[in-house]
């Protein structure tokens, strides 16, 4: 069974939504939960007796406007600790809401990177018909050299395999058009080592409507790009969904009807878009399971983060990615 390592602190509404999150993940899997922060404040929050939870003190907690780089400077922080566990093996990973830049420096300097990977990098799951679709990187590199993006997509098909359950994945390079003449001088040489490395995971280049219709499994880009693709998507969710009240609003009695009665299908679309469903983003490249969830997690969504979290475990994504490297 996995053991994952919680920072409690990490979160907007810390550390409530992080405890609850933690009760509802022992209570449906097998797997144990180190709560990591203030020690006294969590046992008020976590009933006497809970088989499966265990605490690791670390009082401070950092900031989300705080200096990335600074968090090798707060080791007793809830953050830093967590990295500390995983990189010492008393957890085989750990999952924070907290600071994107600080979670990147503990996975990278504190966990350490995999021997052979020189960039890890950030795999988001984005919903798409296929039932979600991996886009990596997505935020941790935001240039990358034309060797490195091999490795990414290495990582992002072990991510498809052991996370997403695809049996043969298959991935693109995001790009300005299909055509493998297309894009900057990077990225058509990215295309060229991609081929000799991949081969017949490798499907070409793809396009950002490409993300969502689950044309392939895995997504390639920099961060730079794979950022802007994602924050555009969650735009795009938010203004549909915003659209979609106010034509309601708007509309007269029985249109109000028809979509009282389509309730459960507007529920449903819904959910596919929620972010907390789909747990967090993994830091990929790692000696270890790093899950960064979102700033505004509640229950559900720490729920999710740990799931997927020990999910990588069980299903061995780091014997696969090595493996791939």
């Amino acid at each position: 069974m996995a053991r994952i390592a919680l920072d409690a602190f990490g979160s907007d509404n810390a550390p409530y939504e992080e405890t609850e999150g933690a009760l509802l993940f022992i209570k449906k899997t097998k797997h144990t939960v180190i709560l990591v922060g203030d020690e006294e404040k969590l046992k008020k929050l976590v009933p006497a007796g809970t088989e499966r939870i265990e605490f690791f003190h670390a009082p401070k907690r950092f900031g989300m406007s705080q200096k990335p780089t600074d968090i090798l400077k707060m080791k007793d922080s809830s953050l830093a600790a967590s990295a500390q566990l995983v990189k010492e093996g008393q957890a085989d990973g750990f999952v924070s809401a907290g600071n994107t830049g600080a979670i990147l420096v503990c996975g990278t300097f504190i966990v350490g990177r995999i021997k052979g990977v020189e960039r890890p990098a950030i795999a988001t799951t984005i919903p798409s018909i296929l039932g979600g679709t991996v886009l990596i990187d997505s935020g941790a590199n935001a240039t990358l050299k034309p060797q490195n993006y091999p490795q990414i997509a290495v990582m992002g098909l072990a991510y498809a395999k052991s996370v997403l359950g695809r049996k043969e994945p298959k991935c693109g390079l995001l790009n300005v058009g299909t055509e493998k003449e297309k894009g900057n001088d990077t990225v058509k040489e990215a295309y060229v080592l991609m081929r000799e490395k991949l081969g017949e995971s490798f499907a070409g280049n793809v396009e950002g409507r490409d993300i969502c219709m689950g044309n392939v499994d895995v997504v390639v880009s920099d961060g730079f790009s794979g950022n802007i693709a994602l924050k555009t998507l969650e735009g795009v969710g938010a203004f549909f969904s915003k659209s979609l009240k106010d034509a309601v609003k708007r509309s007269n009695f029985f249109q109000k009807l028809g979509a009282l009665m389509m309730k459960g299908t507007f529920d449903s679309f819904k959910e596919s878009f929620d972010y907390r469903k789909y747990g967090g983003a993994f830091l990929l490249g790692v000696r270890g399971t790093v899950v960064k969830a979102h700033g505004s997690s509640d229950k559900l969504a720490i729920y999710n983060a740990l799931r997927v979290a020990a999910q990588g475990v069980e299903n061995r994504i780091l014997d696969r990615i090595n493996e791939g490297i």
